[in-house]
């Protein structure tokens, strides 16, 4: 579900006020669709927080069910609140634009319709322990718009190339990699080919390292494991994981923002 900057900051006052929920109770709601918020001093208004959490949360299949909780009946129960005045009619006036509307399903509460919402998640997991490469090759090829890879160390050129020749293809890259020897003497420039992020320690002592390995593409597919992209990992006994899921890939995307940030 996608709405537009006009839609969210209309849909505020209807999160905060018509139904009042405190700083404590909001940051409660948002970590329930992949927020990760603890609320205490130094906390922005209530009004910015749930805007700016909106954003996060906005072109993903997580809006869609926060939008349907917060027309879910049963949160009103005792309250004053008539649903569908209060909340129903007015919030359809401002989704209408975006081509979404709040509609009654068969168990009678009101959903959110509309051309463009993502199917319900089907989980498809494939676990590999041999041709771990050509596993990998595999989805990378297959990738339309964006990949996003977080691994240790990277020094295996097959995979570098099939990543310069998406970019060249106009599909996002980003790499987040070690800022080590290993990765400074392969000769790969990856800064010149697409967004780069090297990572030194990081942490209370500055020597705990990025350690993760994986891959998000087209934030729906994940790959995941112990398999880093080095030609030595070849020739390991190495897993991966490979995850068709937009929640799963959408808990990795927000990993890979968080880790940009480190």
């Amino acid at each position: 579900m996608k709405l537009d900057e006009i839609a969210l900051k209309h849909l505020v006052p209807y999160i905060n006020e018509c139904y009042y929920r405190t700083g404590p109770e909001l940051v409660d709601l948002f970590n329930q669709y992949g927020s990760e918020d603890v609320y205490g001093r130094g906390f922005p208004s209530r009004s910015d927080y749930t805007l700016s959490k909106l954003e996060d949360i906005n072109n993903s299949k997580q809006l869609e069910r926060f939008m349907n909780h917060i027309v879910y009946s049963r949160t009103y129960l005792g309250s004053d609140i008539n649903i569908a005045s209060d909340l129903i009619e007015p919030i359809n006036e401002i989704i209408k634009y975006c081509g979404y509307a709040l509609q009654k399903n068969e168990q009678d509460e009101f959903v959110v319709t509309g051309e463009g919402l993502i199917p319900e998640d089907i989980i498809e997991i494939q676990t590999s322990f041999e041709n771990i490469q050509s596993e990998i090759l595999e989805q990378l090829t297959q990738a339309k718009f964006t990949i996003w890879v977080s691994v240790a160390w990277f020094t295996d050129n097959t995979l570098f190339s099939i990543l310069k020749k998406k970019a060249s293809q106009g599909i996002n890259i980003q790499l987040i990699i070690n800022k080590d020897d290993i990765n400074s003497q392969t000769g790969f420039v990856f800064e010149n080919y697409f967004e780069t992020y090297r990572k030194t320690g990081f942490g209370a002592f500055q020597d705990n390292i990025f350690h993760e390995k994986f891959c998000v593409i087209d934030l729906k597919t994940v790959i995941n494991g112990s398999y880093n992209w080095t030609n030595k990992a070849m020739y390991n006994h190495e897993n991966i994981n490979i995850i068709h899921s937009y929640s799963t890939a959408e808990t990795y995307a927000s990993r890979f923002v968080r880790n940009k940030l480190l």
